[in-house]
């Protein structure tokens, strides 16, 4: 030191001091940890110690200093030195204020839980940062005067013992901050695909007030028969090539009872027609009917008995019927002499046979759903009673639809067992969509009068809307 350059002193105190650190002793923090721990007033001696030697060397430097370097020189090198000590004290205290010994104290009462309790510990502080500064600045600028320069130094030990309080202080809310986040950090997680599946699952889970469901539904119907048994003079190879399918609908309302968690009772009313028609039949207009007088007309009207697998049916008409595969028609006016279909005044009217029958059928359904999701899917099953409610034979021809008979002895009532399942589908919180192919088969025969057991059947898709109340 006694051979420097004191013309460049300022350059050696820069850059000496610039990254210049003082580590605090073991003891210090042993100190720290005791007073934390008996909630008591931090022991400063070890901190007198630091401070003590730091004051002494800053001394020497300062008395060496004083004798060296004219009054202009001291003068800048203590303004340098008084910049770089302010930026390592802001690098070094980020939250602006000083805070005093009892806040250490203050900052162990505080509960872990309540924030307001934390921003109150580190606003006690009664030493702003700025008039720290200030009073560090002041010490150094004293001129000729080695009093107050001790004094600086002295200024010194204060802003080191209250930095190291302040970074015990900002230790103590970063543990608090680390506990809480480790206390978030076991709560579940509502972004967590897991967590969301429980309690979709919890949901699903609770009791639903919804018991009752009523609904509507729809269905075009594929209507027939199947035949079990015959002993009439035809076999039942012959009406299934003499007699084919027809389409029909089923509609009507519902109301389901959700007896168990998945399980629903489900009866209702529906309006259901059924039928086949009758096919390599020929029917004829007769001239002769339109131009002769009233008076005369009936002589040109005949009756004919038509046989079919479900019953005969009976029509008195003025037009001639003609069955092109056998003989299951039979006309009751042969008296009248058989019609010359080769005469001009009979004309094909290339008309179609249809029987259709209508039901009043009431359901009894159990419906289980084997699908609880979004999209459910029900297995259904059950019977029903249907009632007789219309029995007519229609010929159809030129876009016209006239009844001309009925099938005689069928039964007034018939039982029905369903199968089927369903797809339902919510659109809203109490109303749901659904769709359900099923298939119905009557268990007693249709004519308990006719030759052939013959036992309808139906297959469509029904089309609805649930609400649940």
């Amino acid at each position: 030191m006694m051979g420097a350059n004191f013309e460049n002193m300022d350059g050696i105190f820069r850059k000496q001091l610039r990254d210049y650190q003082q580590a605090a002793p073991e003891s210090v923090w042993n100190s720290i940890e005791e007073s934390l721990d008996q909630h008591t007033k931090v022991k400063r001696i070890a901190f007198y110690k630091v401070a003590a030697a730091i004051a002494a060397f800053a001394l020497l430097a300062s008395t060496f200093l004083y004798f060296a370097n004219n009054e202009k020189e001291l003068e800048n090198s203590t303004r340098i030195t008084e910049q770089a000590v302010s930026e390592k004290v802001n690098k070094e205290i980020p939250n602006a204020d000083e805070v005093k010994d009892n806040s250490t104290k203050n900052a162990i009462q505080v509960n872990e839980a309540d924030e307001q309790s934390t921003k109150e510990v580190i606003a006690d502080a009664d030493i702003p940062k700025v008039e720290a500064e200030a009073e560090w600045s002041k010490g150094f600028l004293v001129e000729n005067d080695k009093t107050k320069e001790i004094t600086s130094l002295a200024k010194l030990e204060e802003v080191n013992v209250i930095l190291v309080n302040s970074q015990v202080q900002q230790e103590i809310i970063d543990t608090r901050k680390q506990k809480i986040k480790a206390l978030l950090n076991t709560l579940p997680s509502i972004y967590d695909d897991s967590y969301a599946l429980n309690i979709v699952n919890e949901e699903k889970a609770k009791p639903d007030a919804s018991k009752w469901i009523m609904g509507g539904e729809f269905s075009p119907l594929y209507s027939y028969r199947n035949i079990t048994s015959t002993s009439g003079a035809y076999s039942e190879d012959y009406y299934n090539s003499t007699e084919k399918p027809v389409m029909t609908y089923s509609g009507g309302l519902n109301l389901q009872y959700k007896a168990i968690d998945r399980l629903t009772i489900q009866a209702g009313v529906y309006y259901t027609t059924m039928g086949q028609s009758l096919d390599y039949m020929s029917v004829y207009a007769n001239a002769n009917y339109n131009i002769v007088d009233d008076q005369y007309k009936d002589r040109f009207v005949n009756t004919y008995a038509i046989e079919n697998s479900t019953g005969d049916f009976v029509v008195k008409s003025e037009y001639v019927f003609v069955d092109n595969k056998a003989a299951r028609v039979e006309n009751l006016s042969s008296s009248k002499g058989e019609a010359d279909l080769t005469d001009p005044v009979y004309s094909n009217v290339n008309a179609q046979l249809e029987q259709k029958y209508q039901y009043v059928e009431v359901p009894f359904l159990l419906r289980y759903k084997v699908i609880d999701r979004v999209l459910d899917v029900n297995i259904l099953g059950g019977f029903g009673a249907n009632f007789l409610v219309g029995n007519d034979v229609l010929m159809k021809y030129g876009g016209t639809t006239e009844v001309i008979g009925t099938v005689n002895g069928l039964n007034p009532v018939n039982y029905t067992g369903t199968i089927g399942f369903g797809i339902e589908y919510p659109v809203m919180k109490r109303i749901n969509i659904h769709l359900e192919p099923s298939f119905r088969y009557y268990l007693n025969e249709m004519n308990s009068n006719s030759t052939v057991e013959s036992h309808p059947y139906s297959i469509g898709i029904f089309t609805g809307i649930n609400y649940s109340f």
